[in-house]
């Protein structure tokens, strides 16, 4: 499954501001920023306009069946099944399985989505093989400056339906997911005293590979089903977060999508929070940032 097309870092930062330039990218360089540590918990809450005309999904049936899909002509820029346009925000082929393209509404520089070429497959379903492999492929070909995070249904904050991950960078000058910020600093087990709710943490050594790291998951998801009580044997749904890194796999179980006004994907949960005006920001703040946490995951 190796890469149609070698992607660098430089390239990619070059094509993204090419495309900011010419409007098809939505993108805030200076959004207004807020910094904040809360019991131990660092929240860094940017309001940019760039996400708010994101469009989002009401539920994980919110959409026609499979049969429907097929009776309907393919629109210009989507794949059959799905309902994310790449038109204009194409890159290259990353495997058989996957492309990547740009994010329409971007909260980084650059802001990847990283698409199974099914159209058909589903937000809602775990993370396959097939996923970690392209993932790692893109994450190594952009020089590890980048962590891939995946939201796994409604209550876990996807806006779409077809199956996707995102990468972000890792900026110097912006807050980092908190597994790579304590990565070689202290014990995996300390960030368990500043994080509001539970989850499943698992560090690897760097040349651990793709098949690997999925059983790895496939067993962290079981623990998940655990905390969220939902049957081992069950077909049910499990929502969840998950972020990757070179070295280390999160998996947030997740209760809900939004607590009264405030929403948050895998990027709210790990404290790098996104709203699109002033309103939004209220209703973290108001609330209390940590007990927004603890009601869209499970409480520690």
């Amino acid at each position: 499954m190796s890469m149609t097309v070698t992607l660098s870092e430089l390239d990619v930062l070059a094509e993204f501001d090419r495309r900011v330039v010419k409007g098809v990218i939505f993108y805030d360089n200076e959004p207004d920023i807020q910094v904040q540590e809360v019991d131990g918990y660092k929240f860094e809450f940017a309001v940019t306009q760039a996400i708010s005309k994101k469009p989002y999904i009401k539920g994980n049936d919110d959409e026609p069946t499979k049969a429907c899909h097929a009776r309907r002509p393919s629109r210009p820029g989507y794949f059959p099944g799905s309902d994310i346009d790449v038109s204009g925000y194409e890159m290259a082929d990353v495997s058989d399985t996957h492309c990547v393209a740009f994010n329409k509404f971007c909260m980084y520089r650059p802001h990847l989505l990283l698409l199974t070429k099914d159209g058909y497959r589903r937000q809602y379903d775990p993370l396959a093989l097939d996923d970690v492999q392209a993932a790692r492929q893109l994450l190594e070909s952009l020089g590890w400056h980048h962590f891939m995070f995946y939201n796994c249904g409604k209550d876990g904050g996807c806006s779409r339906l077809h199956k996707h991950m995102q990468l972000a960078p890792l900026c110097r000058n912006r807050l980092k997911p908190w597994p790579e910020e304590e990565s070689g600093r202290i014990a995996a087990g300390d960030a368990a005293v500043r994080t509001p709710y539970q989850y499943i943490l698992r560090r690897f050594e760097n040349d651990l590979g793709p098949k690997q790291i999925t059983d790895l998951y496939g067993q962290m998801m079981v623990e998940a089903r655990r905390i969220l009580r939902i049957d081992q044997n069950s077909s049910e749904h499990v929502p969840h977060n998950v972020a990757l890194g070179r070295n280390w796999i999160l998996v947030i179980p997740r209760r809900k999508a939004g607590f009264n006004g405030a929403y948050a994907n895998t990027l709210g949960l790990l404290g790098m929070v996104s709203v699109a005006n002033e309103a939004e920001l209220r209703c973290w703040l108001d609330q209390g940032a940590v007990e927004v946490l603890k009601q869209l995951g499970v409480p520690r």
